[in-house]
């Protein structure tokens, strides 16, 4: 019998990709609209088709990656105006996870990126049903 595992504030939370495309969904609609005017006018329409390839600072090697996903993470996210006292939680939770690549942050570690609310709070938004359905985020459960 599997056992329930309920998420804490240490539970890191990722965007599930897969789960878009269960639902027959694009996260390039969402993630456009999270772009600065300078990305979504240097991108324009084209912001879905466009690879480039980014050089590792550290190793220096070259991998192909998603223009949308790059301006996001290189551009849109280093703006004093990407996350505001304004901006939704919901809306900044999931702009600091395009920003890190993905990588899975905890409540913790995502109040320490936006400065806002407390992780209990974080992770109350986190677990509800609107963060799965409209953002694709779920938590990583061991």
């Amino acid at each position: 019998m599997a056992k329930f595992v309920r998420p804490d504030v240490n539970t890191q939370f990722h965007i599930d990709y897969d789960l878009w495309a269960d639902q027959g969904r694009d996260p390039r609609v969402l993630m456009r609209e999270q772009l600065c005017p300078e990305c979504k006018d240097r991108l324009g329409e084209d912001a879905d088709t466009e690879d480039i390839d980014w050089v590792d600072p550290s190793t220096g090697e070259v991998t192909v990656v998603d223009g949308l996903r790059y301006c996001l993470s290189e551009c849109c996210s280093q703006r004093e105006d990407y996350i505001t006292r304004t901006t939704p939680l919901t809306t900044a939770i999931f702009r600091v996870l395009i920003a890190n690549g993905n990588t899975p942050l905890s409540a913790v570690e995502i109040h320490e990126r936006i400065g806002r609310s407390d992780p209990q709070t974080l992770l109350r938004i986190l677990r509800a049903h609107q963060m799965r359905a409209r953002y694709g985020i779920k938590p990583i459960l061991g």
